[in-house]
């Protein structure tokens, strides 16, 4: 009879008949259901949102960007050897055959300065692509677009919405390119005129400057906060800008798994597959900044939700302390008839489990229908407050994502359940350690 008292009497304690206990214990599952469905909730929602930025992030970002150090421009000394540089279409060959690579294409890229007529020229990076069938960048590239033709051929030039609005360009207006190294170029020579000390030699000398800009033809618009802050032109072109001469800035690499680009880059280099005057990075380099803003926002966002849970298990223990404190006759009783300590802490730990057991069904229950209707309820939300609360504008998505993981929802059970032993164990602790002769007397 002893052996199963503890289950007995904490079902019996829970559903009393002339005691405010029942309720205690009812605003206790509901505090564990609350704390529950917040955890279900926030942290499906923030898992949802971290794949989906970085999936964001991916699609525009190159996996792996192969460099190749700039070709020597000017005359060698006399004697000086020539600069060792490998033929980019070897390495190429070499990286379409490697496992795990879906695409390899060759890029020039650099920081160009665009102006549309006789307004301020606005700077931004420059991207020649080589339009291919088997170009995976392009095909994730062409998913942003806003409006025009995907069309890298020609004098083409794709830009982006934020570009397009600086420059006050639509699609089929032309804009003037100039390369970055041309504007530099031309601000030495300024210079050394301007330091001759001949007047006629210095104007003769700025005569001579001549910067032939590149017009180029926008042909469409890609949106800037999903497919990156960049322009996009032919290779041919981009070669021209960069003064390349067939040569190219480097290769980029589309991987089947985009999280092995790290991997992937350590490979080439253990195996000295990549020449000397190339050089690596990948979109973790790049962004993965970004990525670990977003985890670190989590991590904050998880701490804080804590303590909801941790308000919860406060609850649990109120009821505790309730029940210890009205039944104490009762365990003076148990005491004297020989129950042992942990035979009357079992019996409380028993009652917090139950009420955590069915606050944890509830609060997930309760989380999963408010993420099934969770952008009903935002719409409903902003209708009633006039205020969006999830804006597309600022998250660039159209709805509220959501990302269940099943060891997160472990992990949220299994802390409430601890959380609501711990909360019940301390009241219980004390309970058990009652005299028996006092507890009858009082």
């Amino acid at each position: 009879m002893l052996s199963n008292a503890p289950l007995f009497l904490a079902l019996r304690y829970l559903r009393p008949k002339r005691s405010l206990v029942s309720i205690i214990s009812l605003i206790s599952v509901l505090g564990v259901m609350l704390g529950v469905g917040v955890l279900v909730v926030v942290m499906s929602v923030f898992k949802g949102w971290q794949v989906e930025f970085k999936q964001l992030l991916l699609g525009f970002e190159p996996h792996v960007v192969l460099v190749q150090d700039s070709p020597f421009v000017g005359e060698l000394p006399e004697g000086a050897p020539k600069p060792f540089r490998s033929n980019w279409r070897d390495v190429l060959k070499d990286m379409k055959q490697r496992p795990g690579v879906l695409s390899a294409t060759p890029i020039a890229e650099g920081m160009i300065a665009a102006r549309n007529g006789d307004s301020d020229p606005e700077a931004a990076e420059l991207l020649g692509l080589r339009e291919e069938a088997d170009n995976d960048l392009l095909k994730k590239l062409s998913k942003h677009l806003l409006e025009g033709e995907f069309n890298l051929k020609e004098d083409n030039l794709i830009i982006t919405d934020k570009l397009a609005k600086k420059l006050k360009v639509k699609v089929g207006d032309v804009l003037s390119i100039l390369a970055s190294d041309t504007i530099r170029q031309m601000i030495r020579n300024l210079r050394e005129a301007e330091e001759t000390t001949d007047p006629e030699q210095a104007k003769a000398a700025r005569d001579e400057i001549v910067v032939l800009p590149r017009d180029l033809t926008v042909v469409a618009i890609v949106r800037a906060d999903t497919a990156g802050d960049r322009c996009y032109a032919p290779l041919n072109v981009g070669q021209e800008l960069f003064n390349l001469e067939g040569d190219v800035s480097g290769l980029e690499i589309e991987l089947a798994d985009p999280d092995q680009a790290e991997d992937f880059v350590q490979t080439l280099f253990q195996a000295n597959a990549l020449p000397v005057d190339w050089n690596a990075r990948t979109w973790i380099n790049t962004l993965g900044s970004k990525l670990r803003d977003v985890e670190n926002q989590q991590s904050l966002m998880y701490f804080l939700l804590f303590f909801i849970m941790l308000v919860a298990a406060i609850c649990v223990m109120n009821t505790t302390i309730t029940v210890t404190v009205q039944k104490r006759r009762e365990i003076g009783i148990l005491t004297a008839l020989g129950s042992r300590a942990q035979q009357i802490i079992g019996i409380f730990l028993v009652q917090a489990g139950i009420v955590a057991v069915f606050g944890i069904i509830l609060g997930i229950i309760g989380g999963m229908t408010v993420l099934h209707f969770r952008n009903d309820l935002r719409d409903w939300i902003a209708e009633i407050t006039g205020r969006d609360f999830f804006s597309k504008d600022i998250y660039f998505l159209s709805e509220i994502p959501s990302h269940i993981q099943w060891v997160d929802l472990s992990f949220i059970c299994g802390l409430a359940m601890v959380l609501c032993l711990i909360a019940a164990l301390i009241p219980a602790w004390f309970a058990a350690r009652v005299d028996p002769a006092v507890a009858l007397r009082d």
